[in-house]
């Protein structure tokens, strides 16, 4: 007799069977009850997997083309779950298994990351806010007084944009709060064209003509300007400017008071002194229980007390070798911050930034911490006006030859080609 079951397509349930016997044990599966083999025998196997190439076969032995029928779960063998292809493993496997523990794993590690970079921004950022908001920012404007000197030369204030002028002025302040004057002028030049720090101390004796005032000390401009609208800060400005010819971009303002604060937060600076200064210096630095400090000739540690008191020596000389001294400080303030971590840089300006009046902007300040690095790697240069031969001294005071010491001025800070610049260098 003929095989009723040629042509039909085999169940690939059969390859996995482990006897002949569970083949012909095997029942049908539901709604399929009745449909028997041509000699009665074992129920026909589902064709849920039946191929295309096994329904034409059936369709050429003249039977009707068979229905697709539901797969039953039960009975289903999911090939995937077999394979030994390592790509199939690392893909879950086939349909309907789980996605891979690694891909979530990864992905909460990333929002983890994500998180915690987040704070950090958020705390740095809300950390400088608070260290920028202890500086007393104070804007001057000073365009009611910009004048031309009848004895200054008939030039333009020079600028240029790669240079950034920035006066350092040190307030001594009655005992009551108010300002005084200025014991020191000091101009801080940026230059990023040469990779400079130029420093230029005005001497406090000069004679100038001060906007609104008249002729007077240079060192007064702070204390008429304080009773002005212009501040004291904002009239010395304009004062530097309208006699010598020079753009003056920002200032910053301290009391000789915080200087010391500033010196001691730093942990002192190391200053170079001679006999004289050593012997001057015994009979006015003390410790702090009124002993005597013992200094040498040659390098000395000094605390904040030792350096301002350092740095106004006077009688000594003059005022040239006390402005000398001075700008020796300020040196020695860069010197010794080089030597301090991004940290320790950080806390002592935390600390001093509540002493510092300026009108730098939030932005500007940014831009210079940001520098700081870059900046106290210059190398430095100084001068101070008036130059020997520059100038007349009547009745102690300094009268300046202006043109001669513009040009001086300008050569120092801007090159040798602007000493008879008449327009503004962009």
């Amino acid at each position: 007799m003929a095989d009723s079951n040629r042509g039909r397509p085999r169940d690939d349930r059969d390859i996995y069977s482990s006897s002949n016997g569970q083949k012909r044990s095997r029942r049908p599966p539901h709604g399929s009850a009745g449909r028997t083999n041509s000699t009665g025998g074992n129920s026909r196997p589902p064709r849920s997997v039946q191929s295309a190439a096994g329904r034409q076969r059936s369709s050429r032995a003249g039977r009707a083309p068979v229905q697709e029928e539901e797969i039953d779960r039960y009975n289903y063998v999911n090939r995937d779950i077999y394979s030994s292809s390592r790509k199939s493993r690392k893909s879950g496997g086939g349909d309907g298994l789980p996605p891979k523990k690694k891909k979530r794993k990864a992905k909460k590690i990333l929002i983890a990351i994500l998180c915690i970079a987040a704070a950090v921004v958020i705390g740095v950022v809300t950390f400088v806010a608070v260290l920028l908001s202890r500086i007393n920012h104070k804007p001057v404007d000073t365009s009611s007084y910009v004048e031309q000197p009848a004895d200054a030369p008939a030039w333009d204030v020079i600028s240029d944009n790669a240079i950034t002028n920035i006066l350092l002025l040190g307030v001594d302040r009655s005992e009551d709060g108010t300002a005084q004057r200025t014991d020191t002028m000091m101009l801080v030049s940026i230059n990023s064209k040469t990779k400079n720090l130029n420093m230029v101390s005005f001497l406090r004796d000069l004679y100038v003509d001060i906007p609104t005032a008249g002729k007077n000390k240079i060192n007064a401009a702070y204390t008429i300007g304080s009773q002005e609208e212009v501040t004291g800060a904002g009239l010395t400005m304009q004062t530097i400017e309208n006699n010598f010819r020079i753009n003056i971009d920002h200032y910053v303002e301290i009391d000789f008071e915080n200087f010391i604060a500033l010196i001691d937060a730093m942990g002192g600076i190391d200053l170079e002194m001679t006999r004289e200064e050593v012997d001057y210096m015994s009979g006015w630095y003390y410790g702090e229980y009124g002993e005597p400090i013992s200094l040498q000739v040659g390098m000395n540690h000094l605390d904040g007390k030792g350096a301002l008191t350092f740095a106004r020596i006077r009688k000594l000389d003059s005022d040239f070798g006390r402005t000398g001294r001075q700008r020796q400080v300020m040196i020695a303030i860069f010197d010794k911050f080089k030597t301090l971590n991004p940290a320790q840089m950080t806390a002592v300006f935390y600390d001093y930034a509540q002493y510092i009046t300026t009108d730098l902007s939030s932005t500007e300040i940014l831009s210079l911490a940001m520098q700081a690095n870059t900046l106290l790697g210059y190398p430095v240069q100084t001068s101070y006006v008036p130059k020997p031969g520059l100038y007349t001294e009547i009745n102690y005071n300094l009268v300046p030859d202006l043109p001669a010491v513009c040009a001086d001025l300008r050569t120092f800070l801007y090159g040798d080609d602007s000493q008879n610049t008449q327009t503004v260098t962009q």
